[in-house]
């Protein structure tokens, strides 16, 4: 009798600790849920590339979600969600233009997205593996910090020239390379918001226009990158909606906040300082190596 007390009390104390375990497993997803959330909702817009920053976070932090791809996912609708509270009347302008048989811009649109698409679907496999690699991404925020000051520097030349940019709008020259350096920025590290506002910049075009079309032009890529894992939902792990719905307000929420500072410190001129921060974070890891923080 004493004997099966005790071992039914031991199997008992085995099932409160795999509770607790599994818990706090719980608990630790969560907060690092939460903190690639707000990481994706500011680093989505502003230019210090989100990819480098996850894939930087990841390795710090050294978790590995249950969730997988499906945080991902999460993340982008998220964002994208922030960005048709910001420009959703711009594009349903496009759309309903389109339906009235003005289908200039949205043609634009199109044909901007065309080069990321070629790139991501054309080299998935490719640019997967290359997410596994802190160092890549490091070095390429770099690059988004040189790209970041050449356009600042081209800007701030211009307006001492008397040169001000005219509200001219976005030629189909203009869509394609922008959409090129869309394209450039499927690298982790090099910013998406940075490069194509930054071509636009380059291209004579105000810093309203240039971002008005960068974050039209992201829809199709924040939502192509969302539908193209969004396959991994029947693998959901049991569980895990709660935190990818966690996740999903939180990068939608930041992420608004983000784009709303964006567009203001656009008009202050304020890339040479993003430009900084990224020489900064980048620099520090090639430098210093990773730092685990999990």
């Amino acid at each position: 009798m004493l004997s099966s007390i005790t071992q039914a009390a031991g199997e008992a104390a085995r099932v409160a600790s795999d509770g607790l375990n599994e818990a706090a497993s719980q608990g630790s997803e969560l907060g690092s849920v939460v903190t690639m959330a707000v990481l994706q909702g500011l680093t989505e817009f502003l230019p210090v590339s989100s990819s480098g920053h996850l894939v930087l976070a990841d390795a710090a932090l050294d978790v590995q979600f249950a969730s997988g791809a499906l945080l991902t996912v999460a993340l982008h609708v998220g964002t994208l969600v922030a960005v048709l509270a910001i420009y959703g009347k711009d594009l349903i302008k496009v759309l309903r233009d389109a339906l009235r048989g003005k289908p200039r811009e949205l043609g634009l649109i199109l044909l901007g997205s065309v080069p990321a698409a070629v790139v991501g679907l054309g080299f998935k496999d490719t640019v997967d593996s290359l997410f596994e690699r802190p160092d890549l991404a490091a070095g390429c925020l770099l690059i988004t910090a040189a790209l970041l000051l050449v356009s600042d520097r081209a800007r701030r030349r211009r307006a001492a020239e008397g040169d001000v940019p005219a509200e001219r709008e976005i030629g189909v020259a203009d869509a394609l390379i922008i959409g090129l350096s869309q394209a450039f920025a499927i690298l982790p590290g090099i910013s998406r918001s940075g490069s194509t506002i930054a071509t636009g910049l380059l291209r004579g075009h105000s810093a309203d226009t240039s971002a008005r079309f960068s974050f039209l032009l992201s829809l199709p890529a924040i939502g192509g990158a969302a539908l193209l894992d969004l396959p991994e939902l029947q693998n959901l792990p049991e569980g895990s909606g709660r935190v990818l719905a966690i996740g999903f307000v939180v990068s939608a929420v930041v992420g608004l906040f983000a784009l709303k500072l964006l567009l203001i410190a656009l008009r202050k001129g304020a890339f040479p300082w993003f430009a900084a921060y990224c020489v900064v974070l980048g620099g520090s890891w090639l430098l210093f190596g990773p730092f685990q923080l999990g």
